[in-house]
């Protein structure tokens, strides 16, 4: 016959566990990493919004090589993860949300050609079979021609494994063949909708046929121009439009376009002579063939100095007459006018590109 169990003892035991689990939710309402972790979504992403990240409109011709403060968000989030276990499952889609191919660190970056391929193919092969590929949206590389075989072979490997890729940013490519090493791995990746990419890599866009966004971020543009589609959007960046069948050329190939920037080529290291070469000239002749583009609604003309120059004046009053009377977009149409002074040694107070004025002008 089993022992009798007096009723104070079993009224002591039914007591036990709840008091436990009382004590533990008061201790974890006091843990600050909970708390963090407990934060709508949206504040939570707030805060982080406040670290930097590398902008996608980095312009290798006048950063160099990304400077380590724009890993700033990638190195609390990091912290955060290792933190409990809470702020792991909340931190890790952000972290891995974007992968930068592109740190450098202080000791290398005197061979950063070697460092950054090497990156390519450790952080492609080890991602490629780790369940964070579902989270990466977007993507930042570096080329040089050190030894891209293997880089280049497991990054192939790797991209079609990103299921939510949506944007690819390249900040510079200086590989031999890099073209004919992607076309022949007959690779498409039709979730990427977004490319801000130099000249170089324009291949990219044969293999993301579904994008709506190119930004040129080095060269003279005229590559990315003659790859555009119907499905294209927005072209910006850094164009030389001084040659005048460059937009003859956009307007052929990207019939739907709905937004363009005009900005000129600006390289740190021609100096004056790159920064204080005002292409009013060019841009007169070129802005009255834009009112072919039946379905643009946003024209905005980036000026590369603090204020205006000789000739800004008649290029912009020839855009407000052409946004106004002339562009068949239905609603709303806007002329943007900016000046964004690139890193330049007149300006060496200058830690960034500068926007000194943007005005906005809305037509009906």
């Amino acid at each position: 016959m089993p022992p009798r169990t007096s009723r104070r003892r079993l009224e002591h035991s039914s007591d036990e566990e709840p008091a436990s689990e009382l004590q533990n939710a008061v201790q974890d309402d006091k843990n600050p990493n909970v708390r963090l972790a407990q934060l709508p979504p949206e504040l939570f992403d707030a805060i982080i919004e406040d670290y930097t990240t590398l902008p996608l409109a980095f312009y290798y011709d006048t950063h160099d090589i990304p400077d380590l403060k724009y890993y700033e968000r990638n190195d609390v989030l990091t912290a955060l993860s290792q933190t409990c276990t809470a702020l792991r499952e909340v931190t890790l889609p952000r972290l891995w949300a974007r992968l930068d191919i592109c740190r450098v660190p202080e000791k290398s970056r005197a061979t950063w050609y070697k460092y950054t391929m090497l990156a390519i193919e450790r952080k492609a092969k080890g991602i490629a079979d780790s369940p964070v590929r579902h989270y990466v949206r977007t993507l930042t590389l570096m080329f040089s021609k050190s030894k891209p075989d293997a880089a280049l072979a497991a990054l192939w490997k790797m991209l079609p494994k990103l299921p939510n890729l949506r944007t690819i940013q390249v900040i510079t490519c200086k590989t031999p063949g890099f073209a004919k090493s992607l076309t022949d791995s007959k690779l498409e990746l039709p979730n990427v909708t977004s490319l801000y990419i130099p000249d170089q890599v324009s291949v990219f866009q044969k293999i993301c046929p579904n994008v709506t966004h190119v930004c040129c971020a080095g060269g003279q543009g005229g590559a990315l121009l003659s790859a555009l589609t119907d499905k294209t959007e927005i072209v910006d960046g850094m164009i030389d439009w001084k040659n005048l069948q460059l937009v003859d050329r956009l307007v052929k190939k990207a019939p739907n376009l709905l937004k363009l920037e005009l900005r000129r080529p600006v390289n740190n290291g021609l100096g004056i002579l790159s920064q204080n070469s005002i292409p009013a000239d060019e841009w007169k002749q070129l802005i009255p063939k834009l009112a072919a583009l039946k379905k643009l609604g946003e024209l905005v003309l980036t000026f590369p100095s603090k204020e205006d120059h000789p000739g800004d004046a008649a290029v912009v009053e020839l855009a407000r007459t052409l946004v106004r009377d002339r562009l068949g977009a239905p609603g709303e149409r806007k002329l943007v006018v900016r000046h964004v002074v690139a890193l330049h040694y007149e300006y060496a107070e200058m830690e960034e590109d500068t926007m000194t004025s943007c005005t906005v002008e809305r037509f009906e």
